[in-house]
């Protein structure tokens, strides 16, 4: 393995008309953005559903917002009436109103959100009761099923009965371990319905992972499926269960959904006495006379908790983030106004429980959309997953930025024949968004279309991204806050800057927010984590810049992934656009290391492209493409060669883990790394010693 050394820092130079360091070239992602801000979306939409929306807070309250911006203002400004009036607009269903829309407590986040009320999550979701699509199960096994919303509901009280029968109760936990399947949207309503906490571990997750997300919860029960593919290899999850429920004596019952013929001749009791089959389960619910009991819905507090979402937990404890029944109104938020969506629109979602995203394409159900739940992977050259799209007349879909990488190099396209002629909008996010994201989605994918950056994250059941079809889009940028959501990028003094980088806070209250963290018998982890930096306003500790001519967002990475070598601050995405094009390479991950007396310098692992060879000429031509895309104080002090790079099971590189072992020179214990094998080869590398 060879390395390169040179590639030093040129002078800093002098401070710019916003206080930050001035260089030859460009100075970053955000500075190549800023200078090369290309406008892909300017056109006026009649009659849109932001458009309604406007036009009913307009006459209410007798104001005159003329466009997005101005409504904004006044959703963030008077965000207790606007959220009331979310809960007006979506005629949620309850059997006791509230006495205040937001009754603000102590801290930031704890307000007592329509304090008074009694309601159900699951009555809300479960609406309509038609002969309409609900849900379309697709896989790569070609099965394809339709679900109506009639259809839907009956499964729902069947899972229901069999629960109560079993001794479900509120405050219970249900465990789902289990791929993007229609069984999970049954179960999770039907918990709901009763008052049960859900959540569970992505299931691509081993033993050990899912062991230390499913035994917190300390569940009831337990759902999942005996096994599924992933990119045409089976993954068993049948193999994981002895060691995950291993003296976890709260859990009752392990309820297996079969995939194949062959599970049903299994002796299931071998696996743990507990197991059963989800058609035994189901069963146990009926009466006497066979009938299924009527589903009926516990009336509860709209701060009363539904789910447990779950951080990845790479090196440690996963976090689990509890949400509220209230956190549906973000949610119809985001879907309808926010992304145009109407009753009768399909949406599209590959993500499992797991990611938070599956719970927000959950409340789709609510507006009367048709979600088609896809258990395959988007990126595989056999699927063909722009002809699913067009296929199913899909709408809407969000795709994670590692996604739109690997389709862009597997070419992942449409074909001749595909139109997606419905597709009214798409969404990129989850990690930093690049030019090149959208250069490929707009020029190799469809032309004509409502492109966007969806910023959100685990802590929060909706998103903070906003956007309206009647302003401007700008490459790579989040168009917008979302409708209620006041954020700010704060320097590091805790001062709004505009055309600075700096943290990423929101400074109003939002039903989107968590309401505790599980296990936090204190109930001191919010505030440790996301309150007490800035007090006043939760921050999301992402570092941002805010576009002073767009007031777009660009989001840099995590703040403590930030490289800082000399004094310079930037972020990996900087150097990961400098070096996107270069033919050679098919992988790559940059990090920073630190020595003893504070200094730090940047480390760039490359992963060669077959075909290809790496030596010290190519690692100085790196420096150079770096230095010429970016400038000097950019350019890596190390350029050296690796055979494979680390990524989460969401597809996210994994830099601080990464960073971690170059400092220690040791693989701390893992929870859910997609290739863990790959972690030594960042061992005792001879050039990383002695820094």
């Amino acid at each position: 393995m060879n390395g390169h050394t040179n590639g030093t820092n040129g002078t800093n130079g002098t401070n710019g008309t916003n206080g930050v360091k001035e260089s030859r070239g460009k100075k970053g992602l955000v500075d190549i953005i800023a200078s090369d801000t290309r406008c892909v979306w300017n056109k006026k939409v009649e009659n849109t559903e932001m458009d309604k929306f406007r036009g009913v807070i307009n006459k209410k309250y007798e104001l005159k917002l003329r466009n997005y911006w101005d409504l904004h203002a006044w959703s963030v400004k008077n965000y207790q009436q606007f959220w009331e009036e979310m809960w007006n607009y979506y005629g949620i269903i309850y059997s006791k109103p509230y006495k205040d829309p937001a009754k603000n407590g102590k801290g930031f986040v704890d307000v007592d959100w329509f304090s008074g009320s009694r309601l159900n999550y699951a009555e809300n979701i479960l609406r309509y009761r038609n002969g309409d699509t609900a849900i379309i199960c697709i896989d790569e096994e070609d099965n394809e099923e339709f679900i109506t919303y009639a259809e839907m509901y009956e499964e729902v009280e069947r899972y229901a009965a069999a629960f109560r029968k079993n001794g479900l109760q509120m405050g219970d936990r249900v465990a789902c371990y289990m791929s993007n399947r229609k069984e999970a949207v049954y179960g999770y309503l039907a918990a709901t319905s009763i008052g049960a906490l859900w959540g569970g571990p992505l299931p691509f997750y081993g033993d050990k992972a899912a062991s230390k997300i499913i035994r917190p919860m300390l569940p009831k029960f337990l759902f999942t499926v005996d096994r599924f593919l992933d990119l045409k290899k089976e993954k068993n999850l049948m193999q994981n269960i002895p060691t995950i429920v291993k003296d976890l004596d709260c859990l009752e019952k392990i309820i297996i959904c079969p995939s194949v013929e062959e599970t049903l001749s299994m002796d299931i009791k071998q696996v743990d006495p507990r197991c059963c089959f989800l058609d035994d389960f189901l069963k146990s619910g009926r009466n006497a006379d066979g009938s299924v009991p009527l589903l009926t819905f516990e009336q509860l507090p709209a701060n009363y908790p539904v789910c447990i979402n779950f951080t990845s937990g790479t090196t440690g404890q996963p976090k689990g983030l509890i949400h509220s029944t209230a956190s549906l109104l973000p949610l119809f938020r985001d879907f309808n106004l926010h992304c145009n969506l109407v009753r009768g629109d399909v949406v599209l979602t590959p993500y499992p429980v797991g990611w938070n995203l599956w719970n927000l394409f959950i409340s789709n159900f609510a507006l009367g959309l048709t979600v088609v739940l896809y258990n395959g992977c988007p990126f595989s050259p056999e699927v063909g997953f722009w002809e699913v799209m067009d296929k199913y007349k899909v709408a809407y879909t969000f795709l994670a930025t590692s996604v739109v990488d690997k389709m862009e190099k597997n070419d992942v396209v449409p074909g001749p024949n595909c139109k997606l002629d419905h597709l009214k909008m798409l969404t990129v996010g989850a990690s930093p968004v690049k030019l090149q994201n959208f250069d490929f989605l707009l020029s190799r994918v469809k032309q004509d279309m409502f492109l966007n950056c969806l910023y959100g994250a685990t802590e929060v059941i909706g998103v903070f991204s906003g956007f309206d079809m009647n302003i401007p889009v700008y490459s790579a940028e989040i168009q917008a806050p979302a409708l209620g959501v006041d954020w700010k990028c704060y320097d590091g003094e805790g001062n709004s800057v505009i055309g600075q980088k700096g943290e990423l806070v929101i400074c109003t209250p939002n039903p989107a927010f968590p309401v505790a963290v599980w296990n936090d018998a204190k109930g001191r982890k919010l505030e440790e984590l996301y309150l007490t930096k800035y007090p006043g306003v939760w921050c999301q500790n992402d570092e941002c810049w805010i576009d002073p001519n767009t007031k777009g967002m660009v989001i840099i990475g995590r703040s403590d992934d930030v490289l800082n070598p000399n004094g310079e601050r930037f972020g990996c995405a900087d150097i990961y656009y400098a070096i996107h094009t270069m033919e050679e390479l098919q992988d790559y991950i940059c990090i920073g290391q630190d020595n003893s007396d504070g200094d730090q310098r940047v480390v760039l692992f490359v992963k060669m492209k077959k075909g290809y060879k790496y030596d010290e000429e190519f690692a100085k031509k790196v420096q150079k493409q770096v230095e010429t895309q970016l400038t000097e104080e950019h350019v890596p002090a190390l350029v050296l060669e690796i055979q494979d790079i680390p990524y989460n099971l969401n597809g996210k590189k994994m830099e601080r883990l990464l960073k971690a072992i170059v400092q220690t020179n040791e693989v701390p214990e893992t929870n859910n790394i997609k290739n863990p094998e790959c972690l030594k080869l960042y061992c005792n590398i001879p050039e990383l010693q002695g820094y």
